[in-house]
């Protein structure tokens, strides 16, 4: 599993500026890192070499093992890690001059019997290892996956689902897991394809719902209603009788002209309401009722919280029995 301070931006950025290759790993796969699993191993055996009976480390045995793995010869490239860092063997507790050391021919045949041993194990090792394996078909970006849990109580269980995001070397593939939209890496070995009962609903953003959202009309302005210079209103006479006012709710009573007016166009959301009946008060012989504002009651003061916990033998009044 690859540790969040080695996939930080300042880290990447400094392997970017040394033109450093950082090729992560699958999450819980350690077979993916097979050379620096070898080298671990490496150094386990020679802390193993270097304990004494008693579960003690000899540090100064240990030191000198550490030193000459640093000397010795790679068998597929031929070059010692002090070759590869300084360009030439560094001095160890072999008494020799640099370059003038030449093994024995019979350490060296050693060394290729044990190779060759080495060779035949391997290969029979990877004919028992691949007896019940297959090759997995590539997954494409969008297919929807079962993942293995790998890690915690059940790692041999598949309670994970997510959908392929990108597509990597080395059957590598970079899922977002559902529910929470975490990103993981995982290798195919891993991964498992399936075909979901119910398409599941698309992932929804403000700049899909702003598409929807139409402008809101813009309403005309209202032109002002002009009176007809020709048509003026009547002034009512003593020989006419008054005609009675209609009552409005909305806007107050104007005289009537005496020739017809155009009717003002009604805006386009206005909607028709039927008028309201407008019921008057009845008349009294001193006038029409006036109306009054309600006089807001006057609540009693109230009594403080530690009188209205009182008990009753603490009331005032009672006497002592």
């Amino acid at each position: 599993m690859v540790a969040p301070e080695f996939t930080a931006s300042t880290t990447c950025q400094f392997l970017k500026d040394w033109r450093v290759h950082h090729h992560l790993l699958s999450v819980a796969h350690p077979h993916s890192n097979c050379r620096a699993e070898i080298g671990v191993k490496t150094v386990k055996r020679l802390i193993t070499n270097n304990t004494d009976p008693h579960g003690s480390l000899n540090t100064n045995a240990l030191q000198c093992a550490i030193l000459q793995y640093r000397n010795t010869p790679d068998p597929a490239t031929k070059l010692s890690p002090a070759q590869c860092v300084f360009g030439r063997p560094i001095k160890d507790f072999i008494p020799i001059l640099p370059g003038r050391y030449i093994p024995h021919p019979t350490w060296s045949d050693t060394l290729a019997a044990r190779e060759e041993a080495l060779r035949n194990r391997h290969m029979k090792d990877a004919e028992r290892w691949t007896v019940h394996t297959r090759r997995l078909p590539p997954l494409a970006v969008g297919h929807h996956v079962r993942i293995q849990n790998q890690t915690g109580p059940h790692p041999n269980k598949w309670d994970k689902t997510g959908i392929i995001i990108e597509v990597r070397q080395f059957d590598q593939y970079v899922v977002r897991v559902d529910g929470s939209g975490r990103i993981t890496l995982r290798n195919r070995k891993f991964l498992r394809r399936y075909v979901p009962v119910q398409a599941p609903q698309p992932r929804r953003t403000i700049y899909d719902d702003l598409r929807h959202v139409t402008p809101l009309p813009t309403k005309p302005a209202a032109s002002p209603t002009l009176w007809p210079t020709t048509c003026l209103p009547t002034t009512p006479t003593s020989n006419q009788p008054t005609p009675e006012p209609t009552p409005s709710h909305s806007e107050p009573a104007v005289n009537t002209p005496s020739c017809p007016l155009p009717d003002p166009p009604p805006p386009p959301e206005a909607i028709m309401e039927p008028p309201q009946p407008i019921t008057t008060p009845p008349s009294t012989p001193e006038g029409p009722l006036a109306l009054t504002p309600p006089t807001p009651k006057q609540q009693p003061p109230k009594t403080a919280l530690a009188l209205r916990r009182l008990m009753d033998y603490n009331k005032k009044g009672l006497k002592e029995t």
